[in-house]
């Protein structure tokens, strides 16, 4: 391991949510490995609650807690990067459940797999779904960060991978990387995009990335209050805004008006204009979809005229 004390070093921020954060260092209470192992938990909320939830499980697990009381997602994932005390660090949220062989999956990966920097895996839901949920459809597979990566392992840029299951090595961030923190994603802890922004610099850096199918997939909490018509609209519109955050980093040779890509006016308008007609159908499948997709396009546009 050289210079490394771990093996690998796990990372994630927490805000809020105990209850979901409990379940979820119950699934790591299951984590079975030869390896040695560290669980670095950020609270940017810093809670009492939290803490005390936290002191409970350093009973069980290598846990290493820290608080960070600058708002943004990246800033607490920037504070974690330096305890890291492994090669290979996997990030991953506080929402996630691990599967038990998954830090022998990932080390002994890539071990093998020296050539590639970047990894990544399948996420898969927690709980079946009501039937006017469309799992068919890309933006609701977004906002239930569900991932398919195929059935294969195999090589493809690291923009594949979303949030709650990739990992870097540390050397990428030995050499001075981190997340971003300006604009939004430095206001809303919930904006979608964060780790969008880091891995698509690490494309335009050079650096390789490969998915890890195979026993790798983790599942994802989906709690009751996600299961509503309002929430999928709200988590919609933060992904709008998320993607605008991605976007404002190369708005070169794009039309502007007030500021804003101009064609988001024109994408605001045609979805709305679906909309209406969607109203017509009353099919709650489809009338979810549509307005998903005018949250969306709002929360875009949102971004740029705040």
């Amino acid at each position: 391991m050289g210079k490394y004390i771990l093996d690998l070093s796990i990372i994630f921020a927490t805000y809020h949510s105990e209850e979901v954060l409990q379940k979820s260092l119950e699934s790591y209470r299951l984590i079975n490995t030869r390896y040695q192992w560290e669980l670095i938990i950020v609270d940017n909320a810093c809670r009492s609650e939290t803490k005390e939830l936290i002191r409970k499980y350093q009973k069980y697990l290598p846990i290493v807690f820290l608080e960070q009381p600058i708002a943004g997602k990246n800033n607490a994932l920037n504070k974690a990067i330096p305890y890291a005390q492994s090669e290979l660090i996997w990030f991953t949220d506080n929402d996630i459940l691990p599967n038990p062989d998954l830090v022998d999956t990932y080390v002994n990966f890539c071990q093998e797999h020296k050539e590639y920097d970047v990894f990544g895996g399948n996420i898969q839901p927690d709980r079946s779904f009501p039937e006017w949920i469309d799992l068919t459809s890309p933006s609701i597979k977004t906002a239930y960060g569900i991932l398919d990566l195929g059935e294969n392992s195999q090589p493809m840029e690291a923009t594949a991978f979303w949030g709650g299951n990739f990992l870097v090595r540390k050397a990428v961030f030995d050499a001075g990387i981190r997340f971003g923190v300006s604009g939004s994603s430095n206001k809303n802890n919930h904006i979608a995009g964060n780790e969008t922004e880091l891995l698509t610099r690490l494309v335009s850096l050079g650096y390789k990335g490969h998915s890890i199918i195979k026993e790798n997939s983790v599942q994802h909490q989906i709690r009751d209050e996600q299961l509503y018509l309002k929430w999928l609209v709200r988590r919609a519109y933060n992904a709008g805004e998320g993607a605008s955050y991605v976007q404002k980093l190369n708005l070169e040779g794009m039309t502007l008006l007030f500021d804003t890509p101009k064609y988001l006016f024109r994408m605001f308008f045609q979805d709305s204009l679906k909309l209406v007609f969607t109203l017509f159908i009353l099919n709650k499948k489809q009338l979810c979809l549509a307005l998903m997709k005018v949250s969306n396009s709002f929360g875009r546009i949102k971004f740029y005229i705040t």
